[in-house]
């Protein structure tokens, strides 16, 4: 399914200026009419494989790559589709554990574009189209099982097309309270609408008793709680829910090896600094970053953009959490699906709470991040969006600009 007519249409500069988000027009959407009707037309390429699908406000990233890391493990060639991608947007469907090469993705795109070019034209988002060039990358490869996180909500996501038979719910919180919202309820209800009749459905236990109520209601006796009550850190405690679903799927063997930068916890060793990148952008994200502060920080910080900035910074400027951050390095994320929030706001916030400077470029306020370290034997910890974490990550590849091993979320699949 190559489509080498398509491919001699259009070149890569043109594939890659189609998919590019059209100022002014949304990224996203929520509602599946346009998705149903493109994937009719690329002859349904979601239902030549199962899939698990998963939603949840944090940690659905990390699940997903935990799931497809056990699914390999015990034999299956699995395609993985998350979002956002940190350095390259072929990252967003991985193939056994690697990401589908640029020629594979065009030549996926070259079919989305004249799939939705057809008369009568569908206009097809960004996201839409990663999602689909996804699935058709997968159906190419033959994949057995395909590992789905959901963009945003769940009920009205292009990804609730897909074939699932298992899904998974992580945590519950107010990032995009404006969209899923008003209530958490309300938010827990549009995750769960992932949930298909006679399909089990795991959640995460939300530790609130209305929340766990309404989704019993939704799922029925399909309903599974995972309750972890352990002290471990969040990548630990998605490992243990994904031990638990690869249980009912079938998948005995432990991987080995799961890499998923920016929400694994690790620690890059670079002369005598530790550094360590989080993608926490929310108020869930970033409590527990600044809970987990044991010693000495030097942060390196930056945000697109986000309601009620304040109140996802204030758990840094606890009084114990911000004697520990020595200095902050405040720079503004070079590319991402929002326009970087303003680096002064960010400096407003922490005021006289957090010593802080600014630099105008991620590699400037790296290296000042870093120096500050060395010189304190502190720990640098750069955190905030995912695409300040993307452009750091090529900062410490120390092949620079081949970034196909540090992308690698799973060692290749063991034979059965």
């Amino acid at each position: 399914m190559a489509c080498p007519r398509c491919m001699a249409h259009w070149t890569h500069e043109d594939l890659r200026a189609w998919l590019a988000p059209v100022p002014g027009r949304r990224r996203m959407r929520l509602g599946l009419t346009h998705v149903r009707q493109m994937l009719a037309r690329l002859s349904n390429p979601q239902d030549a494989f199962p899939s698990v699908h998963v939603a949840g406000t944090n940690g659905k990233g990390s699940l997903c790559a935990h799931l497809a890391a056990r699914a390999a493990a015990s034999g299956n060639l699995v395609g993985l589709f998350t979002s956002p991608h940190l350095v390259n947007v072929e990252e967003r469907a991985r193939i056994d554990g690697r990401p589908i090469d640029e020629k594979e993705f065009d030549e996926c795109l070259a079919l989305v574009r004249k799939a939705s070019e057809e008369t009568p034209s569908i206009q097809v988002t960004y996201y839409e189209k990663t999602f689909l060039v996804a699935l058709l990358s997968f159906m190419r490869a033959g994949v057995g099982r395909a590992i789905i996180e959901t963009g945003l909500g769940g009920r009205l996501d292009a990804t609730r097309c897909v074939n699932a038979d298992f899904c998974a719910i992580t945590t519950i919180s107010e990032d995009h309270l404006d969209i899923l919202g008003p209530t958490l309820v309300d938010v827990a209800r549009e995750k769960a609408g992932i949930y298909r009749p006679g399909v089990p459905l795991m959640m995460f236990d939300p530790d609130n008793e209305e929340i766990e109520s309404q989704v019993r209601r939704l799922t029925g006796h399909d309903f599974l709680l995972h309750r972890d009550n352990s002290t471990d850190k969040p990548w630990e405690k998605w490992y243990n829910m994904a031990s638990k679903i690869g249980h009912h799927m079938g998948w005995k063997k432990d991987p080995m090896d799961i890499r998923w930068p920016g929400r694994d916890g690790t620690v890059h060793m670079s002369g005598n600094v530790a550094v360590r990148l989080s993608a926490a952008h929310n108020l869930e994200g970033i409590s527990d970053e600044a809970s987990r502060l044991d010693r000495d920080a030097v942060i390196m910080i930056g945000f697109t953009q986000k309601d009620d900035l304040d109140g996802i910074l204030a758990p840094l400027i606890d009084d114990e959490t911000s004697r520990m951050i020595i200095h902050a390095v405040i720079t503004e994320p070079e590319h991402g699906r929002l326009p970087p929030h303003s680096a002064q706001k960010i400096g407003d916030i922490f005021g006289s709470v957090i010593n802080h400077s600014f630099s105008n470029d991620v590699l400037s306020a790296f290296e000042e991040a870093f120096q500050r370290a060395s010189d304190q034997n502190a720990e640098l910890l750069v955190m905030g969006s995912i695409h300040l974490v993307g452009d750091v990550l090529s900062v410490l590849n120390p092949l620079k600009h081949d970034l196909s091993d540090a992308l690698l979320v799973h060692p290749p699949r063991q034979p059965s």
